[in-house]
């Protein structure tokens, strides 16, 4: 084949002068990139999965360990919308849009948790403030911050309860795009079970961790030992914030001390409230950070499905002839890149400088932004 046979390869097939079919893309060639794409998504996320076991000495902390969690669902994420670039299976796209809201939903109701929480330690930390700063005389005013940190009632209102993420396993045989999506889903409800676990969202015994059945995916066995041990934790250690209500809980009952509250013992329950509540802080705060990565990343996928669902409407409409409405029609150069790989070519600057390009109304618009126009026939 002729290089500029290659490039008319390109343009849509009513721009061909010639009655001679153009050249289909190399189906072992596209098979290859999508392949090849799908096997390195897997790829890193069962070897991130294994980076989380065995824990290290740090994840004994439930709060810790639900961080790092979170982390690699914000990868996972970051790594799924170039994954699905080119996969053509606007179906799969479109069913997964209404599990990223949901997903966006739950980020903002773990950001309310928090916040909450961080209203709860800025009230210890003012009681331990009024035992330093008026030893004599700030005791009643420390024991009613307490008693006000207790008061669920005195909050706000309270946050919205966790959206449920579940996990459905698909059967049958999957498209790329599908498979890379079956692991946004199954990680996105792995991190909403391990939260409502660490947060104390309901009763522990009614959090259904997901599991992933059969051999299909390469992360699977990681995935099961991840939410194996996160459903273990949850259980087994009390997090952050019981060991503050725990050192809180027992500061009031020292200075509700009937005679007299030994001054010995206020100042030994005020540090242990101290040195937890400086734990909790920088916990909540390492947390709060991983869990807006996970949102920016959400948004970033769903606005890359977005796009891609749009120009598969889009194509689908130039396709069928309805194009009365539209003028014009705007193609980004590294879409076009990745189009011409699947026939072999490895070079538009020839094709841009062509006489193909030129007599079919086609018009680089950008070529430092990636900006072609093709004008279509009125």
């Amino acid at each position: 084949m002729f290089l500029t046979d290659k490039y008319r390869s390109l343009l849509p097939p009513h721009h061909h002068h010639s009655d001679a079919a153009p050249p289909k893309p190399s189906s072992r060639r596209r098979q290859q990139l999508l392949t090849g794409k799908a096997a390195r998504f897997d790829a890193a996320l069962a070897a991130r999965l294994r980076g989380l076991l065995p824990p290290p000495a740090s994840s004994s902390s439930p709060l810790a360990a639900l961080a790092r969690l979170t982390d690699l669902l914000a990868l996972t994420l970051a790594e799924a919308a170039p994954a699905l670039a080119g996969e053509g299976d606007a179906a799969a796209v479109a069913a997964h849009l209404d599990a990223g809201v949901a997903l966006l939903d739950a980020c903002n109701a773990i950001t309310a948790r928090l916040e909450r929480l961080r209203r709860r330690r800025l009230l210890a930390r003012f009681a331990l403030h009024l035992l330093a700063s008026q030893p004599s005389t700030g005791r009643a005013r420390a024991g009613a911050a307490l008693a006000d940190r207790d008061d669920r009632s005195s909050s706000a209102s309270p946050p919205p309860p966790l959206p449920s993420l579940p996990f459905d396993q698909p059967r049958g045989r999957l498209s790329a795009a599908a498979r890379v999506l079956v692991a946004v889903n199954a990680v996105s409800s792995l991190a909403g079970a391990a939260a409502a676990a660490v947060l104390r969202e309901g009763f522990l015994d009614a959090i259904a961790f997901p599991r992933v059945s059969g051999g299909d995916f390469p992360w699977a066995e990681p995935f099961n030992a991840v939410s194996s041990h996160l459903s273990a934790l949850a259980v087994s250690s009390a997090s952050e914030v019981d060991a503050v209500d725990e050192a809180v809980e027992k500061l009031a009952s020292v200075l509700d001390g009937k005679g007299g509250a030994d001054e010995a013992a206020v100042r030994a329950a005020a540090q242990e409230v101290e040195r937890r509540t400086e734990e909790l802080t920088a916990r909540l705060d390492r947390l709060s950070e991983a869990v807006n990565g996970v949102f920016r990343a959400a948004l970033g996928l769903r606005n890359a499905e977005l796009g891609s669902f749009m120009d598969a409407l889009r194509f689908e409409e130039i396709l069928s002839g309805s194009t009365a409405r539209l003028t014009h029609v705007e193609v980004k150069v590294e879409d076009l890149k990745n189009k011409a790989q699947e026939y072999e070519i490895y070079g538009l600057k020839p094709f841009f400088s062509s006489v193909h390009f030129r007599d079919n109304s086609f018009i680089l618009l950008d070529e430092g932004h990636g900006i072609i126009r093709h004008l279509l026939a009125a």
